[in-house]
């Protein structure tokens, strides 16, 4: 695990009054939930289930889909390494930039890596594991949904890790999991905490065709759910459950805005972004400089991308927020700029 995630203000003590550096809308109401597990809180007395078989079954009707496709693990990054350990030593293709995290669990479970070079992927033996983060993190670019689909059923040697962490905060099409329940060479990552603005919760599930997930079982530890984030999960998942983001179409729509803000920027490059967040080249300074710049100043944060692969310490990336709050993250990024100009 690398250093340098997103939502890293437990560094900085407090001092963080705004914070832009995490993928998700950081003013979800959050009360319902927290009113639901204050009189839950007995929970702790007990072990929770071995496996989360209530909430699988639960996540399954929403879905249409049989209990044996879903697996709840605890974050999507728990799905992650468990896919790599399934997959031990073999070969894997990550296209750059990208999450980090695809990479070191495949270097932890002796995986041959390819960042899709062409030199590389001659090298590699034809069985792989392609994975796919779509939306991608961090530049917010989609893939077709159509297009997606077509490469996993016409090159089925190949096994497909699409993670869809951020589907929620995209309108694009993307795979449906009923509509793809036939393939064997797929699995599909969720997010319930970044569907909800809960990251702290850990909650996240795989959905796939029933061998692949009872195979995956077979790796996952007892008790890798903890019992309140079940109950969240019920929860969350319960007609009683608000959207995260009660209009998605206006906060893409500010997102769209802050984006437009930034490009025109003198010193900034904006890459075309199809959710809420948005990947930035800085030309004049580092990233490191204006993260710190930020923070020493404003209370801001933002994610230095310096540590993606493939990405230079020019790169930074922000996720949209209030447009008040959007409107001082400009303000404070131009201020800066006019200094060291």
């Amino acid at each position: 695990m690398i250093e340098g995630h997103g939502d890293d203000l437990y560094r900085y003590g407090g001092k963080i009054r705004l914070n832009f550096s995490s993928n998700i809308y950081q003013h979800a109401d959050l009360q319902a939930l927290k009113d639901y597990l204050a009189r839950r809180l007995d929970v702790v007395g007990n072990y929770p289930e071995p496996q989360p078989r209530t909430l699988e079954r639960m996540i399954a009707r929403r879905l249409n889909l049989s209990a044996d496709s879903v697996m709840v693990t605890n974050g999507a990054t728990d799905a992650i390494y468990l896919i790599a350990q399934l997959y031990r030593g073999c070969a894997s293709v990550i296209p750059q930039p990208t999450f980090s995290e695809y990479a070191d669990a495949c270097r932890v479970h002796r995986h041959l890596i390819s960042y899709e070079r062409a030199d590389e992927l001659t090298r590699l033996p034809e069985d792989r594991v392609y994975w796919i983060c779509n939306p991608n993190n961090p530049s917010g670019n989609v893939l077709m949904k159509d297009f997606v689909s077509y490469v996993i059923r016409r090159m089925k040697r190949y096994v497909f890790v699409v993670d869809q962490s951020y589907e929620t905060y995209t309108q694009e099409p993307l795979l449906v999991p009923s509509e793809m329940q036939d393939c064997t060479n797929l699995l599909l990552l969720h997010s319930l905490t970044k569907q909800f603005c809960v990251p702290g919760l850990r909650l996240g599930y795989v959905t796939a065709h029933p061998t692949l997930i009872q195979r995956l079982r077979q790796l996952r530890q007892p008790w890798s759910v903890n019992a309140l984030a079940i109950e969240a999960g019920k929860f969350l998942l319960s007609d009683e459950a608000r959207p995260a983001v009660t209009d998605m179409s206006a906060y893409l729509a500010e997102a769209r805005r802050l984006q437009a803000e930034l490009s025109a920027i003198k010193g900034l490059r904006v890459f075309d972004s199809k959710c809420n967040f948005m990947l930035v080249e800085i030309d004049p300074a580092t990233s490191a400089d204006l993260k710190q710049y930020l923070i020493r100043n404003y209370g801001i944060l933002i994610r230095d991308c310096s540590n993606f692969y493939g990405l230079s310490n020019h790169f930074f990336r922000v996720a949209a927020q209030t447009p008040e709050e959007d409107d001082q993250l400009i303000a404070a990024i131009k201020t800066y700029l006019n200094g060291i100009a």
